[in-house]
């Protein structure tokens, strides 16, 4: 008979599936991501720029001006863009806590200086940083989505470097073909010293090869006379 007490015992649990340390950090990342995905996918249904209460006014009049300094006052927003044409409007961007978020738009009472503005006004220098300006968009073209829901304009219009800026890469390209001139001189006399070298030696096997077979023949001819 066996034992009772070990036929009433209970299986053992089941093993769970063990787990390292960067699995499980990979795991929590991915599902974070995918999280972050979902939760952006219901804000992209829900986002329809045309029920945005603070957008007012013609879109396409309209100029959005990014990478402003947070120094920089709508009045003295106002005045910088006011060379390109009358403004009817401008408006900066506020977080909830009141500070600015860097970017603003500006209505223009004719369309013709809105073009003016979006020419010229790229790379405009204003408390010491150039601003990058832009078409709006969220009403103007179809599908468009801003870049904290994964769209955006891009890096932009870049503009001509400063003079100094020019000189500076001049100065640095022509170093560097300097350098690669001399690099190359270098090589060049490297590789010809060790040219020379290897044909030195070369004739010097070749002469050691000549005395060797002179004293051989040298050998068997008095070995040939003493016989």
């Amino acid at each position: 008979m066996g034992c009772t007490m070990c036929r009433n015992e209970d299986p053992p649990p089941p093993k769970e599936p063990w787990e390292s340390p960067l699995e499980r950090k990979a795991r929590r990342h991915r599902e974070k991501v995918e999280a972050h995905k979902a939760a952006q996918k219901k804000v992209i249904e829900a986002y329809d720029p045309h029920k945005d209460p603070n957008a007012s006014g013609d879109p396409f009049k309209t100029l959005f001006v990014g990478r402003i300094s947070y120094d920089t006052t709508e009045k003295k927003l106002k005045r910088e863009f006011e060379v390109f044409g009358s403004i009817k409007k401008v408006r900066m961007v506020y977080d909830q806590k009141g500070k600015p978020r860097g970017y603003a738009f500006i209505e223009f009472d004719h369309e013709r200086d809105l073009k003016n503005a979006y020419k010229q006004g790229d790379g405009k220098k204003i408390d010491g940083r150039r601003v990058m300006v832009d078409v709006e968009r969220g009403r103007t073209v179809e599908g468009w989505l801003p870049r904290r829901l994964g769209g955006g304009r891009g890096p932009g219009r870049q503009g001509k470097p400063a003079k100094k800026k020019q000189r500076r890469l001049a100065e640095t390209t022509e170093k560097l073909k300097e350098k690669e001139k001399e690099e190359k001189k270098e090589k060049k006399e490297k590789d010809k010293g060790e040219k020379d070298k290897g044909k030195e030696k070369e004739k010097a096997k070749e002469k050691a090869g000549f005395s060797c077979k002179g004293l051989r023949r040298n050998r068997s001819v008095v070995a040939f006379f003493l016989a």
